[in-house]
């Protein structure tokens, strides 16, 4: 499987996922399908992180999508701002790239990473610290199927423990594509039409949810 089927399967189950939370929230098992996608997605960050020759573009798209989508996710989460910002997952993914940036730097700025991480956490983003984390761990363990797995099943648990809650437990289903990962890059879409998805479909749902 490509980085494109990666990506492909990251963005159906994240529908799934808001469908589910928006109009059926008692078929829980639309939101166990969705777990998959933002373990898929940090995944995809991580590789994109070693692949890419120009990170600050990198981290200014993910920047300029987070800025964008915030609007957006309240809405179809909270049917407005009724929150503190930086909440939805490019802010997540953001973090998590910087992250990443000062592991590979290593030495002291580990503290820097593990900074964004408690940041994360404190400022509500989508998923917290556990994003950071996981994101690090791919990092760590690339090209290491039982690290990835071991990381993935490990950053999980640990996030269930802290929540008291298992539904997030599902995402270790996603080493189910990560193992059939084949490392080639594939047909993937251009990266605006899928960052711009993610906003775009917030949106929608969020309107049809609070006021269709």
């Amino acid at each position: 499987m490509t980085s494109a089927g990666l990506q492909g399967i990251a963005l159906a189950t994240m529908v799934v996922d808001h469908v589910g939370l928006a109009f059926f929230p008692e078929a829980v098992w639309l939101r166990w399908v969705g777990r998959v996608s933002f373990p898929l997605f940090l995944f995809l960050l991580s590789e994109g992180f070693v692949h890419t020759s120009h990170r600050r573009r990198y981290a200014l798209r993910l920047a300029l999508f987070a800025l964008v989508s915030e609007g957006p996710y309240q809405l179809f989460v909270y049917g407005g701002f009724r929150a503190l910002p930086c909440q939805n997952v490019f802010f997540a993914l953001l973090c998590a790239l910087l992250a990443l940036g000062c592991v590979e730097r290593g030495g002291l700025w580990w503290l820097g990473g593990a900074g964004l991480a408690v940041a994360a956490e404190l400022l509500g983003m989508d998923y917290g610290a556990y994003g950071i984390l996981l994101a690090v761990c791919f990092f760590l363990f690339r090209g290491s199927l039982p690290g990835t797995v071991a990381s993935l099943g490990a950053c999980t648990g640990a996030y269930c423990l802290a929540h008291q809650g298992w539904v997030q437990g599902w995402a270790i289903a996603a080493a189910v594509p990560l193992a059939l990962y084949n490392g080639e890059r594939g047909r993937r879409l251009p990266q605006y039409v899928v960052y711009g998805f993610y906003p775009a479909h917030l949106l929608l749902l969020g309107l049809l949810r609070w006021w269709g």
